[in-house]
């Protein structure tokens, strides 16, 4: 389980990349620019589909995000999320528990400050002109030289059309991909809310630490 929430925590990331393209040749000032602008986005929902050559037991997945400022609610038939802002209710219908997290310890990291210091330190991005009006960001990793990270993004529309995940040879390990988004959406706070009475049936586990 911990296998599949650690890629779906990568791989969603790419969901939160709204910026402008003009000027920006440096891989990690166009992550700055993710950083200082995704706030600005009114609320917003995504499709999604991540696949596996590792790991075909448990993926494919795809589901639906949603976004309000810094709160969060993913749909998917395995797991959901609902991020209030405070506290991240992780809801794993297979096992029926919920996990109670802190943003401080969660292993689902959505807001830009994190996307930023995610690559800022250990990587080396480079950009090049893509293919259909697109711009790729290759992010090498420095500490794990065998991975590096494609990410393709759509010029016209700015925003992230998929993320691979490749290793030396090439080769795609894994893949996120936005099947279709939505913004500037009038989304409703109870959304972003946990329900207990919900999920009667579920083992609540509080305080969890990853």
């Amino acid at each position: 389980m911990r296998s599949r929430n650690n890629l779906i925590n990568f791989l969603l990331l790419g969901l939160f990349s709204f910026f402008s393209l003009n000027g920006q040749n440096n891989g990690i000032q166009v992550l700055e620019e993710v950083m200082n602008n995704a706030m600005k986005i009114k609320d917003a929902n995504y499709s999604f589909k991540i696949i596996s050559e590792n790991e075909k037991d448990l993926f494919p997945i795809s589901g639906e995000l949603y976004i309000k400022k810094e709160k969060y609610f993913i749909d998917t038939e395995e797991i959901d999320q609902i991020f209030d802002g405070d506290k991240l209710y992780t809801i794993i219908h297979e096992n029926e528990e919920i996990i109670v997290t802190s943003d401080s310890n969660t292993f689902f990291n959505f807001t830009p400050k994190q996307i930023f210091n995610f690559f800022k330190d250990d990587f080396e991005i480079e950009t090049e002109e893509g293919q259909d009006f697109s711009l790729n960001l290759i992010a090498r990793n420095l500490v794990q030289e065998d991975l590096f990270y494609k990410i393709i993004i759509d010029s016209n529309l700015l925003s992230i059309k998929r993320i691979d995940i490749k290793n030396r040879d090439n080769l795609i390990l894994n893949s996120f991909l936005t099947l279709s988004y939505k913004y500037n959406l009038s989304l409703p706070s109870s959304l972003f809310k946990f329900d207990k009475n919900k999920f009667n049936d579920y083992m609540l586990i509080e305080n969890w630490k990853f």
